[in-house]
């Protein structure tokens, strides 16, 4: 067996972990009681807490997937602003028994996650803990199109949101049932991209910035499921909503999941899949269909008066989304 936390002691996992991350404009870099950046005069800031065993599970996802998740959920969250992240804070907490090999994956995980998004890890802490918890904070600066915020949106225009929805959820379906059922076992071979999207989710800074040049009006992430999201639109921006399922772009093999599972709505309700879901004025739709592009860009439905969200070609799913606190 290899080193855990305990025979090392936190500063030297801080140093090992630290040298797996990629180098950053920092005035001040991690070593001293704070790192010091430079920012715009507008600072975005987010933060996400995962925790293992609810947001996570090592049983399905490999310490770099979820170390790459960890950063990517709180980038979906500066790209739904239009926004570019800039800078990151890592916490951890895990169990002194933990294997160092487990948090050096996480770190290979954010590392792989920061090159990608042109991220800077400005620092963070480690701890000790009873189980292994994640808490990520992002800042980032307003786009080209200016701060998009969930409270834009007007009776008339459309509701849209980029790529395909429901995949995640599938892949977790699949993972969580694959030891002891041969018919998900199947299906998770006929559709790795379930699983690849469970384990890590792609969030989407360009095309957030390319919506809001084109006029989005009010944006959000789908990381609770569009409907529950789509409704967090409706309920900020004082207006309602009507989604058609049908249109609903689904990622191949939900359709399949579903229909093995018996569980309807997957796309609807799933969450975790972090697309974007905005308003955006109809003689707008064209401009930000070709800003987006290559992502495919589908209209689901369009805002109403009134305050809730109605859907019209499937039944409404038991539950519309994710709750934190359930």
């Amino acid at each position: 067996m290899g080193e855990d936390l305990s025979d090392l002691g936190e500063f030297e996992v801080i140093r090992r972990l630290l040298a797996r991350l990629p180098p950053g404009h920092l005035i001040v870099p991690p070593g001293d009681d704070a790192a010091v950046i430079t920012t715009g005069q507008a600072t975005l800031a987010t933060a996400d807490l995962l925790v293992e065993g609810r947001h996570f599970d090592l049983a399905f996802s490999s310490p770099a997937d979820v170390g790459h998740k960890a950063l990517s959920v709180n980038v979906s969250d500066i790209a739904a602003m239009g926004g570019k992240p800039r800078y990151a804070m890592l916490s951890i907490g895990a169990p002194a028994a933990t294997p160092v090999s487990v948090l050096e994956g996480l770190y290979d995980g954010v590392g792989e996650a920061a090159r990608a998004y042109g991220v800077t890890v400005a620092g963070g802490d480690t701890v000790g803990a009873d189980e292994l918890i994640l808490s990520v904070t992002v800042l980032g600066e307003p786009g080209a199109g200016g701060v998009v915020r969930r409270s834009g949106a007007t009776v008339g225009d459309l509701l849209c949101v980029t790529g395909e929805l429901g995949g995640a959820a599938a892949g977790l379906f699949l993972l969580r049932a694959a030891g002891s059922d041969g018919a998900a076992r199947v299906l998770a071979e006929r559709f790795p991209n379930l699983l690849r999207a469970h384990r890590r989710g792609n969030a989407r800074i360009r095309e957030g910035e390319a919506v809001a040049v084109a006029g989005a009006r009010a944006m959000i992430d789908v990381s609770d499921g569009l409907l529950a999201d789509a409704g967090h639109l409706c309920e900020r921006s004082g207006v309602g909503a009507l989604i058609d399922a049908h249109e609903v772009p689904r990622a191949q093999g939900v359709e399949e999941v579903e229909e093995w599972s018996g569980s309807e709505g997957i796309a609807l309700a799933g969450g975790d899949d972090y697309e974007l879901c905005f308003a955006i004025a109809p003689g707008d739709l064209d401009t930000a269909t070709r800003a987006v592009a290559p992502t495919a860009l589908t209209v689901v439905g369009r805002f109403v008066e009134g305050s809730d969200v109605e859907l019209s070609g499937a039944p409404a799913p038991s539950t519309l989304g994710w709750d934190g606190f359930r």
